[in-house]
């Protein structure tokens, strides 16, 4: 009787920590007949598990149940203000809302991870079997393409935004610019140039860099699955990997968007593997892996300008984990280091290439500061005097928005900043001890995407016309209009679980589980596989312009398949050449 007492003030926590995390306790949501019944399940729930669990399984399920609780107390909270003006998010009511719904989370997460952790015990991914042939994994590269070749004829030449009629004006004309990564803006114009002349038409030259685009994507996507494929991973669940690359309409959409993020991002696949190669046979290393890290190091440092802030990261732990090719690496990681640098540095130099602004790598301090002022507080006459240098001081609080940094960005004096970095951080950590409350608010709203799963964002693009006269790119849909239609509904948000695709905050809870799993089947060196995605979410955490970007954080997702399956690869781990 004790025991089921217990059970129903668990239950009745956990229900209504529930209620406030999804929102449905502000908009009388509790009132809803099946939400008053689902009490009931997890009651049930409640009085059928088993919670003894022994002291490893008590220490992994408590960390993973009060992460995942502090992440979706946390964001449910922030999310409501995130089309608000400047106001203060934790007053005392939303205080207790986020410990009564972090409680009841907690229990509810203790449960359920209570009964998987037992279950993931018992699962085994691995199997003797031969090794894939080159002719089954040339029907899957070809398969992936024809899969995402529906959507490229859906937008032929290719889907583009802004930034991508940059990229095509650059190549187009020679301009020397940073400003869209310079080695995407080569390794594209290439292809472009290429198909100019062959074809003698810009949307044709586009289309072909596409189509380029499209073949290394299932290419790299196709060889991942044959790798894991090779180490004994079950025919069941390569399907399944496979399944994801070709039926998710996201990688579709990316492999044909033209964005310095798409090769980026499938970089890391090809670094994930790599690694889990270095710590396998850490005492006989294939060169060709060495060569294809290498390769992926570049690209993650030349396709966007935050790669090499992850490349950076990653040297550490390689250096760590792989401790029988220590000199191999450190030699690698300098000499990728001095190309880097010597490119960026004098050839960028002699050639004039035009760089980034500052006021891109402040996109958060510059939101914190402006949601100060937005907030009317009082400033010291010293910061003030700085700020009203930085910003066009009138402006911000009309300009400010919670959730983008451009529009600050526009009022922010770049010169200012780059000349005058002393009076800036000094500003910056006056205004922080004054207000950090402020500052707090405004960085969980800032990235609140990118931890957070309940967020909708628009990640693609669609039809569109170039900005520049001199360049007559378009879309042009080779498919009837009922086919086009058809192809829009698969990135529609209104689909059922369709935010299980799109949503950035569930693949990092994923990548959090995948990394706890890896832990408790001490296996811990496998964690360095973990390493650049957890860099390149880092990396955005501490300067993204708009609080749920898919694109920047696409590595995640290109790699997450992998993810998935990897803490049961290692744990009956099989070790094998190709």
């Amino acid at each position: 009787m004790k025991k089921k007492i217990i059970n129903i003030i668990e239950a009745s926590v956990s229900f209504v920590g529930i209620l406030i995390s999804s929102k449905l306790i502000y908009n009388k949501g509790a009132f809803n007949f099946w939400i008053t019944l689902s009490f009931f399940f997890i009651l049930y729930f409640y009085l059928k598990t088993d919670s003894h669990l022994n002291k490893r399984e008590k220490k992994y399920t408590i960390f993973l149940s009060a992460v995942i609780s502090f992440l979706l107390s946390l964001g449910s909270i922030v999310s409501i203000y995130i089309d608000l003006e400047a106001q203060s998010i934790f007053n005392t009511k939303n205080s207790i809302y986020f410990i009564v719904s972090l409680i009841g989370l907690y229990v509810f997460f203790y449960k359920l991870f209570g009964v998987l952790i037992k279950k993931v015990n018992k699962i085994s991914l691995i199997e003797e079997h031969n090794k894939m042939s080159k002719k089954t994994f040339i029907l899957i590269t070809l398969a992936l393409f024809a899969v995402y070749f529906l959507y490229f004829i859906r937008f032929y030449p290719a889907i583009m935004t802004p930034d991508s009629y940059y990229v095509i004006h650059y190549s187009n004309n020679f301009i020397l610019s940073d400003y869209h990564p310079l080695g995407h803006t080569w390794f594209f114009g290439i292809f472009f140039h290429l198909g100019k002349f062959l074809f003698h038409n810009l949307n044709m030259a586009v289309a072909l860099s596409t189509i380029i685009q499209m073949i290394i994507q299932s290419l790299i996507f196709s060889n991942a699955i044959r790798y894991f494929y090779n180490r004994g991973l079950k025919k069941s669940a390569t399907i399944v990997i496979f399944l994801i690359y070709a039926l998710s309409p996201l990688h579709a959409y990316y492999s044909i968007t033209l964005w310095r993020d798409i090769l980026f991002s499938s970089s890391f696949v090809i670094t994930l593997i790599s690694l889990y190669e270095f710590i396998t046979n850490e005492k006989r290393i294939s060169k060709i892996y060495i060569i294809l890290f290498i390769i992926s190091m570049l690209i993650m440092m030349f396709f966007r300008n935050n790669g090499i802030y992850i490349f950076i990261f990653i040297i550490p732990f390689i250096i760590y984990y792989i401790k029988e090719k220590r000199i191999l690496f450190s030699i690698i990681s300098v000499l990728l280091l001095a190309f880097y640098f010597i490119i960026k540095g004098p050839v960028f130099d002699y050639y004039n290439v035009e760089r980034t602004t500052s006021v891109e790598a402040y996109s958060i301090p510059l939101q914190q500061m402006a949601r100060v002022i937005a907030s009317s507080k009082e400033i010291p006459k010293d910061d003030y005097d700085y700020l009203n240098k930085l910003f066009k001081y009138d402006k911000v609080k009309e300009e400010y928005k919670t959730y983008i940094s451009d529009p600050i960005k526009s009022v922010a004096d770049n010169n200012v900043l780059s000349s005058d970095k002393k009076d800036f951080f000094r500003t910056y950590i006056s205004l922080m001890i004054k207000y950090p409350n402020i500052y707090f608010d405004a960085y969980f709203l800032q990235t609140l995407g990118y931890w957070y799963p309940d967020i909708i964002y628009d990640c693609t693009a669609g039809e569109s016309a170039s900005i520049f006269p001199s360049e007559n790119i378009y879309s042009m849909p080779l498919t009837p209009k009922i086919y086009n239609k058809l192809i829009n509904i698969t990135v529609s948000r209104d689909i059922p679980l369709s935010n299980l695709i799109w949503s950035v905050g569930l693949h990092f809870i994923l990548l959090i589980i995948s990394m706890t799993l890896i832990c408790y089947y001490k296996k811990k060196k496998y964690l360095l596989c973990l390493v650049p995605i957890f860099g390149l979410w880092l990396s955005i955490m501490v300067a993204t312009p708009v609080f749920c970007e898919l694109r920047y954080v696409y590595g995640m997702f290109t790699c997450m398949p992998l993810i998935i399956f990897l803490p049961f690869v290692i744990k009956g781990k099989k070790e094998a050449n190709d």
